[in-house]
């Protein structure tokens, strides 16, 4: 491994980085690339990622988040060689947190075609000379990609009430924010890793997440949930879960049981 793969903020200078290194990007699916970086956790010596992914389909392009403004310059380089020469035609923060949706307009200048979808309710008073490129989409919403239709999703595990989640029916990813979100330990090597190449979530930590993120599990009973989310996973046999703060899980039945011990924290005592 080149000694500038082996952290978090490194950056592949090649489409050979596109596979496993050590750090992010890598494509999860010939047409589906993670990128990111990572930042320091509120556990010591641990980092959560900071994701988005860029869907490739036949005839358009998605874009799933738009990043951390901190990693700006590198997730540019890393979506603009994934592309290839292709445009940016969506553009889809799953919801209107910085980490979310804090490049929108960077990304909208750059691809001065592409439109934002999602739940756009409140984007024109962040955006008002962007707003006629914005499009409203409620779940159950597809955008036809040409060899594949990108689902617009009720969240089960939300963060804000304008949170969507999606589902690639080709490659058949699940990207759901916030939800499914645990930490890595900051070593080099551990950043680009899927859920079959690491540990197993650890419980407690995806409480801290979930506790800070989140915020409600820890007031309510967050297992009545739990049916919803069983029925959407059986329905959509999704084979990778692809959130924002976690690597990509293509392990789904053995690690939804461990994300559900992680969000059913219940009401905190007085």
């Amino acid at each position: 491994m080149n000694n500038h793969h082996a952290q978090c903020g490194g950056h592949p200078a090649d489409a050979e980085a596109f596979g496993r290194s050590g750090t992010l990007p890598r494509a999860i699916t010939p047409d589906c690339l993670w990128t990111g970086r990572c930042l320091a956790s509120s556990v010591p010596d641990m980092h959560a990622h900071y994701s988005l992914y860029l869907l490739k389909g036949s005839a358009k392009t998605v874009l799933v988040d738009t990043g951390h403004p901190i990693h700006w310059e590198a997730v540019k380089r890393d979506v603009d060689a994934f592309l290839d020469g292709r445009p940016l035609d969506y553009i889809f923060p799953t919801h209107s947190e910085l980490p979310h949706s804090g490049l929108l307009e960077r990304w909208m200048r750059e691809f001065p075609e592409a439109v934002a979808v999602g739940d756009m309710r409140d984007y024109a008073l962040y955006h008002p000379t962007l707003e006629h490129r914005f499009r409203q989409v409620s779940p159950g919403d597809t955008l036809d990609l040409g060899d594949r239709h990108f689902l617009f999703l009720p969240p089960v595990w939300r963060d804000l009430p304008d949170t969507l989640w999606a589902f690639d029916t080709k490659d058949r990813i699940l990207f759901l924010s916030d939800a499914c979100a645990y930490f890595h330990a900051h070593v080099p090597g551990q950043c680009d890793h899927l859920s079959s190449e690491i540990a197993p979530p650890d419980i407690a930590m995806m409480q801290d997440f979930n506790d800070k993120a989140l915020h409600w599990p820890k007031f309510t009973d967050s297992t009545p949930s739990f049916p919803e989310m069983d029925e959407l996973v059986a329905r959509l046999r999704p084979r990778l879960l692809a959130g924002a703060h976690g690597c990509v899980v293509d392990t789904p039945a053995q690690t939804l049981p461990l994300f559900k011990q992680g969000i059913a924290m219940g009401p905190v005592a007085a």
